[in-house]
């Protein structure tokens, strides 16, 4: 390279560099929040903070505010004796409560707090007590917290640009958090947002409680509830709106270098959900580095602080928007750890949602135009349809088209051999990708014919399969091709619209398996059912999205049901079918070391708080239980002359109603009321209350003994006396049990009792044709039972 070259190119770095500085967290309120000192102190009494159900009691001790900003202060610490409460208002957070900390009601005492607020918490205060200059001890106490929840390995939002949010728009009402040293749990934080607390869950609940402490059992969310006036007057909704825009277009362009640094730029067409909105965050990976922001030709100013600390990526409008409003936003950056080389032409792709600046992910359905320049001796599969592939000297550049509004965007990237096949009857084309060789951490393993492409075509056929009998039982699907692509990750699937991640497992054989991880029942059972899964999920979490974590069991457990389903109509034995649905109980019921049993965590409901370290229950119940709960409709659908047709009917009418959108469970359960049969209706109002309230939100199992007696008659035929118990329940727990007979290996239903409470039927009387080899209730799985 020549002098002037380097020159040049250090004085356009520099320039480049100069302009960053400019644009990026320059903002004057931001830099007042972000080094704000504490400048005057109250030396307080009894003071009472009360937040809907949590009430903060400062008993004695001191306060101190860093200065104003935007004329409101936003910051407190506190140093003394203080006591936090939460009495949940709510039976399900009450139970749930009592699950993870062993009591139903949350009792801290704490010795220091930092308070963040944009609410009247200041004029509370300075309402009641005089103020003084500050004691040294606060300044100490407030570098800790800053230096403590800005470490990258901690949480990569930025508490600083949350404030400048609600700073910035006059028609928030304002949010209160409260970050206690507590003497049982040191880093325990209650929040009151009308925002919502956990938007990245997404959540839209206001109310929460958070223990952090990654190494402890009483890790994660204790409590996240609606406001008490809306659980008071059934307002709690998965559908409240509390986003503040909405993606409708993305256009990305992508160029992956040979050392797999990325380098991007992406316009964002956005609308407006809210008004008043100045500061807008984006999911970016924090290592992939903002250059540059443009609106309508002109320079934006941007939030992201180092990759280290909190990274995350906020542009600052200079006018607020107006609900309604159309912006796009050009945005320009580049960085690593999207990617990571596996070897053998292996890549993990990192960063699922965030390797573009992306909005709502999962929320919002917006279309994708996407392009990519990678270097030619890799592959890369995206989202959506190839629209033309080219070379550009040492790249091959694609462009894709989601077609339809999708909820995220991805790709897959690797030394890739393809497969494809054109499926007339669905009209669509369905593609494999796989490697030729074994990432790395297999090199060692000396099996022969270990080589993922040699199981391309076999996994092909099996994502074919599937997609026809889905079709047949959900409706057709929006999107004209599927690609079915391998990836590093051992025993991990994850679906896409039109792209599926697959398993490395799943491209080994049955020899291979049982030479790597000899006789491994789970394994091999994984790999049955992980392909079907995934492809299912093109209907259930792509074509029919989901709300909120409440609402995810509608996609992992319809997931679930769809795999029991494949396995039902593709498995050469009955047994594998049943063995299937035992699996599930049995994952649900039986109890881990600490004794728990994963069902008791609670109902699908509560999603992703349900894991923890005790009872890591959020797979068994979201996916497991998810999927019983679609089978159990199944089974009081059924009838003898139409099978399954209302089911299937039901299902269809789902995807319908919620193509491109976000599906509640209380939006599943209208449609279920709305194909329910006669005999569903218990409660005599048309209703499925009853079932939702039992499976879906609550964590109760029933136990059943049923105990049957088969008689000549003087006809010649066969008289069939039972009884039937109930126990394990509440008392106006319903089971609408199915009792079998089986003539001649294959089981018959003969009619469904219904059972109410801990209550035994011994009264149950059936005459039967012939003398039956068996009689059993719940032959297909018709109930999750003890």
């Amino acid at each position: 390279m020549s002098y002037y070259c380097a020159f040049m190119r250090n004085l356009l770095l520099a320039c480049l560099l100069s302009y960053i500085a400019h644009a990026q967290n320059t903002d004057p309120a931001y830099r007042a929040l972000r080094t704000g000192e504490v400048v005057e102190a109250f030396t307080i009494e009894n003071l009472v903070i009360q937040r809907d159900a949590g009430v903060l009691t400062l008993k004695n001790g001191m306060v101190g505010f860093t200065a104003p900003t935007v004329g409101r202060n936003t910051l407190a610490v506190f140093a003394g004796e203080g006591e936090f409460v939460l009495d949940p208002p709510h039976p399900i957070e009450k139970a749930y409560l009592k699950q993870t900390i062993d009591q139903d009601t949350i009792r801290e005492t704490f010795d220091r707090a930092i308070l963040l607020f944009t609410d009247n918490t200041a004029g509370e205060i300075r309402g009641q007590f005089k103020s003084h200059p500050p004691d040294p001890r606060l300044s100490s106490l407030l570098k800790d917290f800053r230096k403590h929840v800005r470490d990258s390995s901690y949480d990569s939002t930025n508490l600083d640009a949350e404030v400048l949010r609600d700073l910035l728009n006059s028609r928030q009402t304002g949010f209160f958090s409260a970050y206690l040293h507590g003497r049982k749990h040191s880093d325990l934080q209650f929040h009151f947002k009308p925002r919502g607390v956990a938007a990245d869950l997404p959540s839209p609940e206001e109310v929460g409680v958070v223990n952090r402490d990654p190494s402890g059992e009483q890790d994660g969310i204790w409590y996240l509830s609606h406001l008490t006036s809306e659980l008071k007057a059934n307002r709690a909704s998965s559908e409240e709106e509390n986003r503040t825009v909405q993606a409708e277009t993305y256009q990305v362009d992508t160029v992956i270098g040979s050392n797999d640094h990325f380098t991007a730029s992406a316009r964002i067409a956005l609308r407006a959900v809210s008004d008043g909105e100045r500061v807008i965050p984006f999911d970016l990976l924090p290592t992939l580095r903002v250059a540059k922001v443009t609106a309508g030709g002109q320079d934006v100013p941007f939030i992201q602080e180092d990759r280290k600390q909190d990274g995350a990526f906020y542009v600052l409008l200079p006018d607020p928007l107006a609900r309604g409003a159309r912006l796009e936003l050009a945005i320009e950056y580049a960085g690593d750890k999207v990617l990571h080389k596996e070897g053998g032409g292996n890549f993990s792709v990192g960063a699922r949602t965030s390797w573009y600046p992306s909005l709502n992910a999962f929320r919002d359905h917006a279309r994708y135009r996407l392009t990519f320049k990678v270097p030619k001796r890799y592959t890369l599969v995206s989202v959506g349809k190839l629209v033309k592939e080219w070379n550009e000297k040492e790249f091959a550049c694609s462009e894709w088209d989601s077609e339809v509004p999708v909820a995220v965007a991805g790709f897959n990237y690797g030394e890739f051999k393809k497969r494809s096949a054109a499926d007339e009857t669905l009209k669509m084309f369905i593609e494999g990708y796989a490697v030729s060789e074994m990432p790395d951490i297999l090199k060692q393993v000396e099996i022969g014919g270990m080589s993922p492409s040699r199981l391309n075509e076999s996994n092909l056929i099996d994502s074919q399969n599937a997609l026809r009998l889905f079709t047949a039982w959900f409706g057709k699907s929006e999107f004209s091709r599927l690609a079915i692509t391998q990836q590093p990750e051992f025993s991990f699937g994850q679906s896409w619209p039109t792209l599926v991640y697959m398993p490395l497992a799943a491209y080994l054989d049955a020899t291979q398996r049982y030479r790597l991880f000899g006789m491994n029942r789970s394994l091999s059972q994984f790999v049955d059912e992980v392909a079907s899964h995934e492809v299912s999920h093109q209907w259930w979490g792509h074509m029919v999205g989901w709300s909120s974590y409440h609402d995810q069991w509608l996609s992992e457990g319809f997931a679930f049901f769809s795999a029991g389903l494949y396995l039902q109509y593709i498995a050469k034995s009955p047994q594998k079918y049943a063995d299937y649905w035992e699996h599930a109980r049995k994952q649900l019921i039986d109890r881990n070391e600490y004794g728990k049993r994963p069902v008791d965590a609670g109902g699908p409901w509560l999603g992703l708080r349900l894991s923890s370290k005790k009872n890591d229950a959020y797979q068994p119940v979201v996916y497991n239980k998810g999927g019983y709960i679609l089978n159990m409709l199944r089974s009081m659908m059924w009838n003898q002359k139409e099978g399954d047709a209302a089911f299937r009917e039901m299902l269809q009418d789902f995807v319908k109603q919620y193509l491109n959108r976000n599906a509640s469970t209380e939006a599943f359960q209208a449609i279920a009321e709305k194909h329910m049969t006669a005999s569903m209706d218990v409660t005599g109002n048309h209703k499925l209350d009853w079932f939702f309230r039992q499976w879906v939100y609550g964590s109760t199992v029933p136990r059943f003994k049923f105990t049957p007696e088969v008689t000549s008659t003087a006809d010649g035929k066969w008289l069939l006396k039972a009884t039937l118990t109930q126990s394990e329940v509440e008392p106006n727990f319903i089971s609408l049990v199915p009792i079998y007979a089986d003539f001649d290996g294959n089981p018959v239903r003969l009619g469904v009792v219904r059972i109410m409470g801990n209550n035994t039927l011994d009264r149950i009387q059936v005459i039967l044709p012939a003398k039956p080899r068996k009689v059993m209730i719940n032959a297909q799985h018709d109930l999750l039972e003890l």
